[in-house]
């Protein structure tokens, strides 16, 4: 038996993952996202015998956005970026990431602060960014505007 507890998005753009199971849980798929920095913590409960684990990892994928004011959830791709690491590197692979999990290119990006070379409804490889307040710090989320 494997019961996931928690399976989210934080504010500042972790995944994060609470699991219990009545056997060792694996750190592979399809848990975790493969090649990605993870943070873990597990234990076990010898009295019943349950073995819990936590882990938190950039998000990095498909995810479904859900924000106060919006009809339904929104599918995008959430991509947390590394200390250092250029909006300019990422787009493609977001771009491509996107249309792996939605079948379609991305129209809009969005972050909470643009980088100051980027302006509101600017253009980057087809795409057009603009500044949201929704977004997590540190983060891309791209979307269709549909």
């Amino acid at each position: 038996m494997i019961e996931i507890l928690i399976d989210d998005v934080t504010l500042d753009g972790m995944r994060r993952l609470k699991v219990l199971s009545d056997a060792p849980i694996l750190h592979e798929p399809p848990f975790f996202v493969a090649g990605v920095d993870r943070q873990f913590r597990e234990w076990k409960d010898d009295a019943l015998g349950l073995h819990y684990l936590e882990a938190t990892w950039p998000c990095r994928e498909a995810i479904l956005l859900r924000c106060e004011g919006w009809i339904g959830p929104r599918p995008v791709v959430l991509w947390k970026l590394k200390p250092g690491e250029r909006v300019s590197e990422v787009v493609t692979n977001v771009m491509v990431l996107h249309h792996e999990a939605f079948g379609c290119f991305p129209d809009y990006a969005f972050m909470w602060k643009l980088p100051k070379t980027i302006e509101d409804g600017f253009e980057v490889a087809d795409v057009m960014f603009f500044a949201a307040d929704w977004v997590p710090p540190g983060c891309i989320a791209v979307c269709n505007g549909g």
